[in-house]
C-alpha cells in the first residue's frame, strides 16, 4: 500500500470521526434547545435555596437597555439540561483544583464568606472580621433594653461550628475568632444582663458534635447544651436529656450551607425532634392560629426542615405550657437558633413569647406590659448579630 492510499484512508476516518462529533454536538444542542424550551420548569431551586430566573418578557424597553439579554442568559443557567449535575461537577472541580472557599460574595457589605468542606462529611461557613458597625450597634441596643426593661435579662451568643470544630477545617484555612464578640458583648451590657459563654461547651473538644453537617444551626443536642446554660444562669434545674427522646424525623436533611455549594454525594444530616417523655400540653399561638404543637411536621417534606420547629420564623410566637402552673412568662428575643432550643425551655415556663426582630414592627416596650413578661433573653447567633441589624427596634419606645 502506498502513501497516497494510506493518507486517503486516514482523511476517510477523519471525516467519519468529525462527521460523529458533528452529529453529537448537534444532537445535544437540539435536546438541551427542546429541553429548555418544552420541559416542565422550575420556579424554586430547593438545593440553592433560591428563586430561578422565570420566562422573559419582550419589551421595547428591556431590548433598549440590554436586561432582556441579561434575563435569557440568566434563564438559560437556571434550565439547563442536567444542571445539578453540572453544578455538582463544578463544586468537585473547584475542589481538585484547591479552591478552599466556594460561595463567597465579597462584593457584598458585610462582605459574605462562603464555605469550607471539612473532615467528617462537615461543611462549615466561614467566618470574616466584623467590618461594619452592625454588631456594635445590636450589642449597644441590647444593653439599652435591658436598661430600659429593669428585668432578668440574659444574652446568649451562639457561636458558629467553625469556631468549635477548627480541627475539622481545611488545612491553615482562615476562620475569624468570635471570641473577640463575646468580649464585646461582656463589656457592652456590663451588670445589666448575664452572658452565658456556650464557648467551651459547644467545642469539639467535648468528644461531641453539636452542628449539623450541611446547615449553619446546632442541632438538637446543641440545643440542648444551650438550654442548661441558659437555666443555669436563670437559676433554674434542668430537665435531664433522658427526660427527652431524640426522635429521628428525617435522615436526609440538607441545610444551607449545601446549598452554598451543592455536591451530589453529600452525606445528609439527620434531623431529630426531642420529645418530652412526661406529661406536656403545648399549644403555639402564631398571629391568629392556633397549632397543638411546636413541630410543624409539613416541613420535613420540603428541603427547609430545619422550620419542623416553630414552623420557622414569625414575627411572634407565642408557646404555652398547660402543665407548668409556676406563671412564669419568658420573653425570647431571637434568630432562628432560639427555635430549636424551645422544646427544652417549654418544660419550665408557663409562656414563652418568641420576638424575631427582622419581622417585629411593633412596640417592644408595650408588648412586655401588656403580656406580663417576667424575664427575657436573648438568643442569637454571633454572625447574625454581626449581620443583620435588630437595633433600631430595640431602642424605640
Amino acid at each position: 500500500m502506498n502513501i497516497i492510499t494510506k493518507l486517503k484512508e486516514n482523511s476517510k476516518r477523519c471525516e467519519a470521526g468529525h462527521v460523529a462529533v458533528t452529529v453529537v454536538l448537534f444532537l445535544t444542542i437540539l435536546i438541551g434547545a427542546l429541553t429548555l424550551i418544552f420541559a416542565p420548569k422550575q420556579t424554586f431551586s430547593e438545593d440553592e435555596n433560591r428563586v430561578l430566573e422565570a420566562v422573559p418578557q419582550v419589551t421595547l424597553a428591556s431590548i433598549r437597555d440590554g436586561s432582556f439579554m441579561d434575563s435569557i442568559e440568566s434563564y438559560v443557567g437556571d434550565h439547563f439540561m442536567l444542571r445539578k449535575a453540572f453544578i455538582s461537577l463544578n463544586t468537585r472541580a473547584q475542589l481538585l483544583m484547591g479552591k478552599r472557599d466556594l460561595g463567597t460574595n465579597y462584593g457584598t457589605t458585610p462582605a459574605e464568606g462562603g464555605v469550607y468542606f471539612g473532615k467528617d462529611d462537615h461543611i462549615y461557613e466561614v467566618l470574616l472580621p466584623n467590618r461594619t458597625d452592625i454588631f456594635k450597634d445590636n450589642v449597644a441596643a441590647l444593653n439599652t433594653f435591658a436598661e430600659k426593661t429593669a428585668m432578668p435579662f440574659y444574652v446568649v451568643p451562639v457561636p458558629s461550628g467553625s469556631q468549635e470544630q477548627p480541627d475539622k477545617l481545611p488545612f491553615s484555612a482562615p476562620n475569624h475568632d468570635q471570641h473577640e464578640e463575646l468580649n464585646a458583648i461582656r463589656s457592652a451590657v456590663g451588670s445589666n444582663a448575664k452572658v452565658v459563654d456556650l464557648f467551651d461547651v459547644l467545642s469539639d473538644k467535648t468528644g461531641n458534635d453539636f452542628y449539623f453537617k450541611t446547615d449553619h444551626h446546632w442541632n438538637a443536642y446543641g440545643a440542648y447544651e444551650g438550654y442548661k446554660g441558659l437555666a443555669a444562669a436563670m437559676g433554674i434545674i434542668p430537665v435531664p436529656v433522658d427526660d427527652f427522646d431524640f426522635k429521628v424525623a428525617s435522615n436526609a436533611f440538607y441545610g444551607t450551607l449545601y446549598s452554598k455549594a451543592v455536591l451530589t454525594n453529600q452525606v445528609p444530616d439527620i434531623l431529630y425532634l426531642p420529645v418530652y417523655k412526661k406529661q406536656m400540653t403545648l399549644i403555639q399561638q402564631t398571629g391568629k392560629q392556633s397549632h397543638d404543637s411546636i413541630y410543624w411536621e409539613e416541613f420535613l417534606q420540603k428541603k427547609d426542615k430545619y422550620s419542623t420547629f416553630l414552623g420557622g420564623n414569625h414575627s411572634v410566637d407565642v408557646v404555652k405550657n398547660a402543665d407548668v402552673k409556676n406563671g412564669k412568662k419568658l420573653l425570647i428575643l431571637k434568630d432562628s437558633f432560639a427555635n430549636s432550643m424551645v422544646p427544652f425551655l417549654a418544660t419550665n415556663f408557663s409562656e414563652i413569647h418568641i420576638i424575631d426582630l427582622r419581622y417585629y414592627n411593633q412596640n417592644i416596650y408595650d408588648y412586655i406590659q401588656q403580656n406580663g413578661i417576667t424575664e427575657s433573653a436573648a438568643i442569637y447567633s454571633i454572625k447574625q448579630l454581626c449581620e443583620v441589624s435588630v437595633a433600631n427596634k430595640l431602642r424605640a419606645r
